[in-house]
């Protein structure tokens, strides 16, 4: 696997199963006995117009992709998770590939561009 594959993989594993649960959990909370915060949101949520729907359909989506995009920006040492400011010097490999190599293009870049 490469650097481009892996964002693929992270596009649809992460950020579209993350979108699609969480809208799928406002329509209709799983499980017999769901968390009352989340029966609330999901009455509210299905009280809405469809069009106040798709805006907070697209809100979710903006947000679980910006958390991704966070996310691949620590990866790539552009944003630090250090007090001191200073590179985050992580490695991410699959096997013997370096998928977040600083010679090759950035995974944040990668993940825009899916």
């Amino acid at each position: 696997m490469n650097n481009s594959e892996f964002i693929t993989v992270i596009e649809d594993v992460v950020s579209t199963s993350a979108i699609e649960d969480t809208i799928n959990n406002l329509k209709s909370p799983l499980g017999r006995k769901a968390d009352e915060n989340l029966v609330k949101q999901s009455a509210w949520f299905n009280s809405l117009s469809d069009s106040d729907k798709d805006m907070v359909k697209s809100i979710i989506s903006d947000a679980v992709n910006e958390s991704a995009f966070g996310f691949l920006c620590v990866l790539d040492g552009v944003r630090s998770i250090s007090e001191s400011g200073s590179t985050n010097n992580l490695k991410l490999t699959h096997g013997n590939t370096l998928l977040n190599d600083p010679e090759k293009e950035y995974l944040h870049d990668l993940y825009k561009n899916v």
